[in-house]
């Protein structure tokens, strides 16, 4: 009896352990299923009004996603012939709910870095871009055009992200303060025109929407360049490491989306974001 029990045992954990680390896409189900945080214009953001170019969030009765990251979703899931199923989840949060299984890919304006590697594998680069500063137009920040400008200011960043590796660097090499980083960019905004913060780095395509929907801030690439790896310019779509065959067929319908249409949609969902 004590010998069947252990190898009883051994069964169970067995089946534990096959069924902790075999998440896996099953193209069968019909669906793909992605995590995006619905709140990163112009790569993502939430509406209340369904259109032709958004898509219902599950679980979320009445609320669309919609955004660069959506309309390259829409044409891959196309492409692959599935059903686009969008879920919402903190910035945080996503790495976890692919590994779990809870959605099939990222695709959310995520860097590839070395770090996130070491736990999912990334698609080619859908958007490549480069990293501008937000503050406040007419405020003792408006003229800056280098990192020295910068002195004495109150620097902030989006935690867990490239922008809140920028924002230190911005911070130290300026003489500027860097304050703790917040979880999401409308945070920061908010923080900027309460006057809670001076100034933040971004993506020029975030930084084009941030500032069309709000007049009274304006955006600078400075003459100074930052210091970034190849991977914190372009963004990527993330996978479980194990679903090789759902990665090589992503890549696929990106190479069917040119340059030219890349841009195009990028410039849509910049001006979309700000009517």
């Amino acid at each position: 009896m004590k010998k069947l029990f252990v190898l009883m045992m051994l069964a169970v954990i067995g089946l534990f352990l096959s069924a902790c680390g075999g998440v896996k896409f099953q193209e069968s189900k019909g669906e793909l299923v992605i995590g995006l945080e619905c709140e990163y214009s112009p790569f993502n953001w939430t509406e209340t009004t369904k259109s032709d170019e958004n898509v219902e969030i599950y679980g979320q009765n009445g609320l669309y996603a919609n955004g660069y990251d959506i309309q390259i979703a829409r044409r891959i899931a196309d492409d692959l012939g599935l059903k686009l199923v969008v879920k919402k989840i903190a910035w945080e949060g996503l790495i976890p709910a692919l590994q779990s299984g809870d959605i099939d890919a990222i695709i959310a304006g995520m860097s590839p870095t070395e770090e996130r590697k070491e736990s999912i594998s990334f698609s080619d680069p859908y958007y490549r871009s480069e990293h501008v500063v937000i503050v406040k137009d007419g405020g003792r920040f408006a003229s800056a055009t280098s990192f020295a400008d910068f002195a004495g200011a109150n620097v902030i960043g989006q935690k867990g992200t490239a922008y809140e590796d920028l924002a230190n660097q911005l911070a130290t090499r300026a003489g500027a303060t860097a304050q703790a980083p917040l979880g999401t960019v409308p945070l920061i905004i908010s923080s900027i025109l309460a006057d809670s913060t001076d100034v933040t780095v971004v993506e020029k395509p975030v930084a084009l929407g941030v500032c069309a929907s709000n007049p009274g801030l304006k955006w600078i690439k400075l003459a100074d360049e930052f210091e970034v790896d190849e991977a914190d310019v372009v963004v990527s779509i993330g996978v479980r490491q194990v679903d090789t065959g759902l990665l090589a067929k992503i890549n696929d319908a990106l190479a069917k989306i040119s340059d030219a249409e890349r841009e195009t949609l990028m410039v849509n969902a910049v001006n979309a974001n700000a009517e």
